[in-house]
C-alpha cells in the first residue's frame, strides 16, 4: 500500500492516489471544527485517512464505506472511503425511503466524519463513559456545538438530517439495545438521529463542566445531573 500525504500540524491526511482533492477539502473541513475545539483545550494531532476500498481491505478489519474514529498504539486516526460504494448508498436509501432524505446522502456522510472527529476529541478530553450510547449523545453534543460556529449552515442541514431519520420506525427501541455492538441499521440511523436531536436540547454551559470532570463517572453525573430524563427514549417524533 503506498499512500500520498497531506502534512497538517493537527490533521495530517494520508489517501489513496487520485483521491486527493478529497483529502484536501475533508482536511479542510475538520480544521474548521478542529478551530473551535483548540480555543477550548489543547487537542493531539488527529490523522486522517482516504481509502480506496483495496487499500481499506488491506489495512483495516471493517466494511468498507462508513467513516469511522479508531484509538490506536501510536495515536488518533480517522477513517474515510475515498468515494461511497454504491452497495452502501444502496442499502441507505432503502432504509430511508418511508421517511425521506432531506438532502444529498454522500454529503450527509462526509458530515459523519465530523461527527467522528468529535469522538476523538472525546477520547483526547478524558470523556469516554463507557456507555455506547451516552458516548454517542456526548460525540453529536460536541460536534453541534463545533459545528455550528464553524458552518452554521451544515450544522441545519446535519439536524434536518437528524429529525428526518427520528421518523424511523426502528424494531427495538430500548437504550441496551444500541450498547450492543450490532445494531440493524434502520435502528442505528434512528438512535443516531434521536441522540443528536437529544444533544441539541443540552445545555450549551454544560460543556465548560465537562471539561472540568474528573473521570468518566463524574461526566455520567454531570449529565444525569443537567439534563433530568435524559434516559428517557423514544423522544417525541418531530
Amino acid at each position: 500500500m503506498s499512500l500520498k500525504a497531506l502534512p497538517h500540524p493537527h490533521l495530517p491526511a494520508f489517501y489513496t492516489p487520485g483521491s486527493g482533492l478529497r483529502a484536501r477539502a475533508l482536511q479542510s473541513y475538520l480544521e474548521g471544527l478542529h478551530r473551535v475545539y483548540a480555543a477550548l483545550k489543547p487537542l493531539p494531532p488527529v490523522r486522517l485517512y482516504l481509502l480506496g476500498e483495496k487499500d481499506w481491505q488491506g489495512l483495516l478489519p471493517y466494511p468498507y464505506g462508513l467513516p469511522f474514529q479508531r484509538t490506536e498504539p501510536d495515536g488518533l486516526s480517522l477513517y474515510a472511503p475515498a468515494r461511497y460504494p454504491e452497495r452502501l448508498l444502496h442499502r441507505l436509501r432503502e432504509v430511508l425511503l418511508p421517511v425521506g432524505a432531506p438532502g444529498n446522502l454522500e454529503a450527509f456522510l462526509d458530515l459523519i466524519l465530523g461527527h467522528e472527529y468529535a469522538h476523538a476529541v472525546q477520547v483526547a478530553w478524558g470523556l469516554r463513559t463507557g456507555r455506547r450510547w451516552l458516548d454517542e449523545l456526548l460525540a453529536n453534543y460536541l460536534f453541534l456545538y463545533a459545528l455550528g460556529r464553524a458552518y452554521p449552515n451544515l450544522a441545519q442541514d446535519y439536524l434536518a438530517w437528524a429529525e428526518r431519520l427520528a421518523r424511523l420506525e426502528p424494531e427495538n427501541p430500548r437504550l441496551s439495545a444500541y450498547d450492543r455492538r450490532r445494531t440493524r441499521l434502520k435502528d442505528a440511523l434512528w438512535f443516531q438521529g434521536v441522540l443528536t436531536l437529544k444533544a441539541r436540547d443540552l445545555p450549551e454551559d454544560l460543556l465548560g463542566e465537562l471539561l472540568q470532570a474528573q473521570t468518566p463517572k463524574a461526566v455520567h453525573r454531570l449529565l444525569v445531573e443537567r439534563a433530568p430524563g435524559l434516559a428517557c427514549l423514544p423522544i417525541p417524533k418531530p
